[in-house]
């Protein structure tokens, strides 16, 4: 994909975007520029960061109406932007391990609809980022990873497993972001607080999302970092998002998993440098 052409015909109030590292068509590296003049004449107060995880769309226990009321928030402000956590269809096949009639559609047309409900935050230049999850992945065997055809028709940067996202804003420069779907079961606070952990201590970033559990959590922590002689600490956050799936007649119901609503990772970023971490 020509990234440079397409970051050309993005509208004023979309980030100016800058793809590093790309791998067999999967962006693992990408910048974002929020102090570009051109594209925010008017300076702003602050950036949201948000991640959306877990639609699992085609599933019987997508609560629609919860989503769109969701998305819809989110651009009623201009300064809300989203990264995909993964697993935003179901994509339930008769070679996965949970069963098509679980689905009230195809694969195909389950990546349609997700289409469909995510371009709104598209067409307003409020998608940065996009992770596959398990879910994307089950097509791999039949035709290839669904998520990379939610990720083309939204024309958003997408990665199967991690992506790293820099964002320049004030004296942010940059705020990194991690981004990782997440695997393996998860039934205690423990075990998610471990992997969270784990995630947090590869790479760089200050911010790490991941998803996958449907369960909340929020780990701060610090990291020694050299800095002209001296040791200096930086935050560092990791934050689990739930889903938008129902509790009831699910899986997660039958193996009598933890219950849980939508929560959703925010972070707010002012441009003095600070910045925070809340769930929606």
């Amino acid at each position: 994909m020509d990234w440079k052409k397409l970051d050309e015909l993005r509208l004023a109030g979309a980030p100016r975007f800058e793809v590093g590292q790309e791998e067999g068509q999967e962006v693992k590296v990408v910048t974002y520029n929020f102090d570009d003049s051109k594209r925010f004449p008017k300076a702003l107060s602050q950036v949201e960061l948000l991640h959306l995880t877990d639609l699992q769309l085609g599933s019987k226990g997508f609560q629609r109406a919860k989503f769109v009321e969701y998305r819809d928030w989110v651009l009623g402000v201009p300064n809300r932007f989203v990264f995909l956590g993964g697993d935003v269809i179901d994509a339930a096949t008769v070679l996965s391990i949970a069963s098509p009639y679980d689905n009230t559609g195809e694969p195909i047309d389950q990546v349609d609809d997700a289409v469909e409900i995510l371009k709104p935050l598209q067409v307003a230049g409020r998608l940065l980022g996009y992770v596959g999850g398990n879910h994307e992945r089950r097509t791999i065997k039949t035709f290839g990873d669904c998520g990379r055809l939610i990720a083309r028709a939204l024309e958003v940067p997408y990665s199967r497993g991690v992506q790293h996202v820099d964002v320049r804003f004030g004296k942010h420069q940059p705020f990194k972001v991690s981004l990782w779907h997440g695997t393996g079961g998860a039934a205690t606070k423990g075990t998610l607080a471990q992997k969270l952990h784990r995630l947090m201590n590869k790479g760089d970033s200050q911010l790490y999302f991941m998803g996958h559990h449907h369960q909340a959590m929020v780990l701060p922590g610090w990291r020694q970092e050299r800095d002209r002689g001296r040791i200096k600490l930086r935050k560092i956050m990791g934050v689990a998002s739930t889903s938008f799936q129902a509790w009831w007649n699910s899986y997660a119901e039958v193996a009598m998993l933890e219950p849980s609503e939508t929560m959703m990772g925010r972070a707010i970023l002012e441009p003095s440098g600070h910045w925070e971490v809340t769930l929606r």
